[in-house]
């Protein structure tokens, strides 16, 4: 499995957590705090990923 399928697996896992945890106000601070900071930084991870191997490795 290469990195894609990875990424793919996760934002559809991360999404479902994330529709769970906004229709359910009783989550867990335990499981909302880790799922947002995986959520929301992922993309910063990608962008930083993008720029690594198109940029700087030339």
């Amino acid at each position: 499995m290469d990195r894609t399928d990875l990424f793919l697996g996760l934002i559809v896992v991360l999404l479902a957590a994330q529709v769970y945890e906004t229709g359910d106000g009783h989550t867990p601070m335990f499981i909302v705090l880790p799922v947002m900071a995986i959520l929301y930084l992922l993309p910063v991870y990608l962008a930083g990923a993008v720029v690594l191997e198109n940029v700087v490795d030339g």
